[in-house]
């Protein structure tokens, strides 16, 4: 006990170390807010969406119903809202939304790259109108400096810069013999005194995260923050058994911050790159190009053979034929040409899906290779800002697509006009957060990922403390 306490009057006595730690605690506030305005700044964005399209909904209904009633001037038809393909193409334009994740505060993630916000049509399977982003394409480029990307980056800097001299400093110093005298051991002295060092500093971590939480208004639930600060000290943890290990080697001080320094920039900096970068060559993804050229081909091909198309789109949906007539219209026409060109180019676009799965596959794998790689990913999973919960949002806008079609696609074909209790009757997207039996499998993966290479260093610090050299 009283080695810990000398070694906690030694911390506050190292001026260097008590800038260190306030700057860190700088950064993070600094990062926090950036990650409070980003997620305030997208729920008011997709409140404003929501308010739009519901004066949008009631505006189309009053006209609809005062036009049943034969009430003021009959738009065209093209964009009157008693006509189901207008309505369901872009007079109505429900919005599907992706709500900030639970802890997108700490980790914007990928919520500043993948689409939040869809408008969902009759054409095709939706529709991103690619409307205002909130961010500067410079900063989309960069990314946002947020608590996680500080903790990422940074955090294994302050902790090798509390614990390089870890124990070549009293050999540099030549105490470390007497420091011996009075303790049971090296491994037992140097054990102590980096626990005293890593408690102090990832005990600011926690406390800094459990006040942001509070400050931000405590939202994401209890589970997703303890699973977060775990990460956190976790991550924080194997750079402190790194800093172990390379004090075992009886190196001097400098020689230690070299190579910790160089271990850092190769798995925080090189190995996520080449990963990224293998991965894409490993998978390359079809050409957008390739995409948008057979889309055309298909469509015009589809265009031209109108009529077959729309018989042969007849044969596949019997409950949409018209009942004893013939129906030719355009409306009818054109759907069932957007359709053909859909089928028509499906393989296309399941190649690149496929593609882009493979990737996301392969760089889940590799997260066994970077402790930054697993650390980035399982804070992505924990606070809700990833891929996984972007592809959980993409299935559900399926379905609602697939309701919103079913819901006007027989008008369509039969010639059935709208009023407002047709109008009140047509489905609303409602996002159904992700269940946490998807998540904590996730995360649980980013554990094993992070424990590993703790666990490796830590034995090989104490397995060569066990030979020490005192000079």
């Amino acid at each position: 006990m009283s080695l810990l306490r000398h070694e906690w009057f030694l911390l506050r006595k190292d001026r260097m170390l008590l800038f260190a730690a306030a700057l860190l605690l700088g950064l993070m506030a600094l990062g926090l807010y950036n990650g409070w305005r980003f997620t305030q700044d997208l729920r008011a964005h997709q409140q404003a969406l929501l308010t739009q399209e519901a004066l949008r909904r009631d505006q189309l209904a009053a006209q609809a119903e005062a036009l049943r009633q034969g009430q003021g001037t009959a738009p065209p038809a093209w964009k009157s809202p008693t006509m189901p393909v207008p309505v369901g193409n872009f007079l109505v334009q429900p919005e599907a939304l992706l709500p900030p994740g639970p802890l997108s505060v700490f980790t914007v993630g990928q919520m500043d790259l993948l689409p939040s916000s869809y408008q969902v049509s009759l054409q095709g399977r939706l529709t991103d109108f690619a409307r205002e982003t909130l961010e500067h394409p410079a900063h989309l480029a960069t990314g946002t400096l947020d608590v996680s990307f500080v903790l990422l980056y940074l955090l294994p800097l302050f902790a090798l810069a509390f614990s390089f001299d870890l124990v070549s400093r009293e050999r540099e110093d030549g105490t470390l013999r007497l420091v011996l005298v009075q303790a049971t051991g090296l491994r037992g002295w140097a054990l102590r005194r980096l626990a005293v060092r890593a408690a102090v500093l990832l005990g600011l971590c926690v406390l800094a995260g459990l006040a942001g939480h509070v400050l931000t208004g405590g939202g994401g639930g209890l589970p997703r923050l303890l699973g977060w600060l775990a990460l956190v000290v976790g991550y924080g943890a194997f750079w402190f058994c790194l800093a172990l290990a390379v004090n075992a080697r009886a190196l001097s001080s400098a020689t230690n911050a070299l190579v910790l320094v160089g271990v850092w920039l190769l798995l925080v900096v090189v190995v996520p790159a080449a990963a990224q970068l293998g991965v894409s060559a490993l998978y390359p993804v079809p050409s957008r190009v390739a995409l948008v050229g057979a889309t055309r081909d298909a469509s015009l091909d589809a265009q031209r053979r109108g009529s077959e198309v729309l018989s042969a789109y007849f044969e596949d949906h019997p409950e949409l034929a018209p009942k004893g007539t013939r129906t030719e219209g355009y409306w009818p026409t054109a759907l069932a040409v957007q359709d053909e060109a859909a089928r028509a180019t499906a393989p296309v676009v399941a190649a690149f899906q496929s593609q882009l799965d493979a990737q996301q596959s392969a760089l889940e794998l590799l997260r066994f290779v970077s402790p930054a790689l697993a650390f980035q990913q399982a804070l992505q999973d924990v606070a809700g800002t990833g891929g996984a919960r972007h592809a959980h949002f993409l299935r559900q806008v399926d379905r609602f697509h697939a309701s919103w079609r079913e819901a006007l696609l027989p008008r369509v074909f039969a010639g059935d006009t709208l009023g407002a209790a047709d109008h009140a009757r047509l489905p609303r997207f409602a996002y159904v957060e992700q269940p946490g039996a998807d998540v904590v499998p996730r995360v649980a993966l980013g554990f094993l990922a992070l424990a590993w290479p703790t666990l490796l260093a830590l034995g090989l610090g104490l397995l060569w403390l066990g030979r020490p050299r005192l000079s």
